[in-house]
């Protein structure tokens, strides 16, 4: 049963409550009065003297003791004679048969008068010889009961029109949003992968949840993408060495079998040269692969205290060992504590020299500096004067397998995955990575760790 449904069969068994509930008091208010009217009726017959009290009142045109009684007087065998009629209903006359006996009060419909209904009682007089009618019109109880009826019939109503509204407005924001996410989550889980979750009412929670579909449907949408372009590109950069190999393997198998000339073995050097380089670079493609996988993992990351002035210094040091055409600045205090894995922050910050090396004409100078970003990081910069990225590339230069091909690429390119590295070891380490770069201005990379 969906929640819609739920929801409905509880206001309507709420709503058939709140009707018995209703019904009941009016049969107990209708009840209550009845009994009122019958004790009055009951303390009236008790007087023996009641004729001669109603005819003398009759006859003096005092009446008001007993203004709202019916008495009547009939012999064993004849009609009611009537003595005494209410002030408000002259022509009241109970509906009794001739000589009738009733001793305790009935309700009974009249023969004339206003009143459609009274409660009648008859009670003997002392000659013996004739009895007399008592009767109390219900005009009074009738019309209390029948105000309670339609007070409650109108708050019901009411209440059953706000209910509705409430109902409306809950179907609106709520449960008619979650049954179109329904219906398209049904539709994605279906095939249509492009479907997305109707925008709900802004500030309810089924707008909130919304969003927040759309966007894991977003985010999974672009991690398999992500990941269908990652197959496509390792299996592009492991196809290049395999088919080199596979080349000069088959040019070696072809070679006929005998002594080798001069030229010949020159030749085989050169294929076991090749094929030698092509296998070291694609150690070098699986060693980044399995470094990245353990890096997303977690496994094999050390924490401790990493002070950055003397592994900065070291790398700068390095940097200019590696390329002595350059001007390496470093801008950092003598002492930088970060909390990390030494070796892999030595490796991030070298992944990021090298590509600047890489990637930039020779002579163009390099800076690194270390410096604070609030209360609780720290940002080392690696910026180069160099052709820059272009803007297209910018948001993409740290997917695994992705390369520049327009301004910054070199001819001996490598395979796309430094950068990747350097991003993975920061989000290993609980940092992320940034970059700013100007096409002709030079290009800033960012690791920004905890302090």
């Amino acid at each position: 049963m969906t929640l819609r449904r739920r929801l409905v069969v509880a206001v309507a068994a709420l709503a058939a409550v709140l009707l018995v509930a209703g019904l009941t008091v009016v049969a107990v208010q209708r009840v209550f009065l009845v009994e009122r009217l019958d004790a009055e009726l009951t303390s009236l017959t008790r007087t023996p003297r009641l004729l001669v009290v109603a005819g003398e009142r009759l006859a003096s045109g005092a009446d008001d003791a007993i203004s709202d009684v019916y008495v009547g007087r009939m012999r064993a065998d004849g009609p009611v004679v009537t003595l005494l009629t209410p002030t408000s209903d002259p022509g009241l006359t109970p509906r009794v048969a001739p000589g009738e006996s009733i001793p305790e009060p009935e309700t009974r419909r009249t023969v004339s008068g206003d009143a459609r209904t009274v409660r009648v009682m008859t009670v003997d007089l002392p000659n013996g010889r004739a009895r007399a009618v008592v009767a109390v019109p219900t005009t009074s109880a009738d019309a209390a009961t029948r105000r309670l009826a339609l007070t409650l019939a109108a708050s019901g109503l009411a209440v059953a029109l706000i209910v509705g509204l409430l109902l409306w407005w809950v179907d609106r924001l709520g449960l008619r949003p979650i049954a179109e996410m329904t219906a398209a989550a049904d539709a994605i889980t279906g095939g249509d992968t492009g479907r997305r979750v109707p925008p709900g009412p802004p500030g309810t929670e089924a707008g909130r949840l919304g969003e927040a579909m759309n966007a894991m449907l977003d985010t999974t949408t672009a991690t398999r993408d992500r990941m269908r372009r990652f197959v496509a590109d390792a299996s592009h950069e492991l196809r290049t060495p395999l088919t080199t190999l596979q080349g000069y393997a088959a040019l070696h198998a072809s070679r006929p079998p005998g002594p080798l000339d001069t030229k010949g073995r020159a030749d085989v050097d050169d294929a076991m040269r090749r094929i030698g380089d092509e296998a070291a670079r694609m150690r070098r493609l699986v060693d980044g692969l399995l470094d990245l996988a353990g890096l997303d993992e977690g496994r094999g990351l050390r924490h401790e205290r990493v002070d950055l002035g003397p592994l900065l210094r070291d790398v700068a040091a390095d940097l200019r060992v590696v390329a002595p055409d350059r001007v390496v600045t470093l801008e950092a205090p003598e002492s930088f504590v970060v909390a990390g894995d030494p070796d892999r922050i030595t490796q991030a910050v070298v992944g990021l020299t090298s590509n600047a090396v890489r990637h930039t004409p020779s002579g163009t100078p390099v800076t690194v500096r270390a410096l604070t970003q609030g209360p609780s990081q720290v940002r080392v910069e690696v910026a180069d004067g160099g052709p820059g990225i272009p803007a297209e590339d910018l948001p993409y230069v740290f997917d695994r397998f992705y390369r520049v091909d327009r301004g910054r690429a070199s001819a001996s390119g490598g395979a796309g995955l430094g950068l990747a590295l350097v991003d993975a070891i920061a989000r290993a380490h609980g940092g992320s990575v940034a970059v700013a770069s100007e096409p002709g201005r030079g290009t800033t990379f960012a690791l920004i760790l905890p302090a």
